[in-house]
């Protein structure tokens, strides 16, 4: 198949965005869910902390690795190791947030 086919765009590209919807979705519109992390701006991508291609586990859909990203913010964690584990921890602060207020 191959990679630029729609069916494979929804395979596997969507998966992602489903799994970072599905948590943050009740706490936020889709407005608020589309914004990037970072600066608020418009959220271009959802973005692998740990990149796919990296090695691990082979899923790296789960919540703590899945944040939504301007173009440029993404770029700058991909670019940026010390950035992007910046965007990791406080990833994870949120997520910890939403939980702690869901006891």
């Amino acid at each position: 198949m191959e990679m630029g086919s729609l069916a494979f765009y929804k395979r596997v590209m969507l998966k992602h965005i489903k799994v970072f919807r599905d948590f943050w979705w009740d706490d936020l519109t889709l407005s608020q869910t589309e914004q990037c992390f970072v600066c608020g701006e418009w959220g271009a991508d959802i973005h692998h902390l740990s990149a796919k291609s990296m090695g691990g586990s082979k899923c790296k859909d789960y919540i703590e690795n899945l944040v939504c990203l301007c173009r440029k913010h993404h770029e700058q964690c991909h670019n940026d190791k010390e950035f992007n584990n910046t965007v990791r921890i406080d990833n994870l602060r949120r997520i910890a947030d939403k939980l702690e207020m869901s006891i």
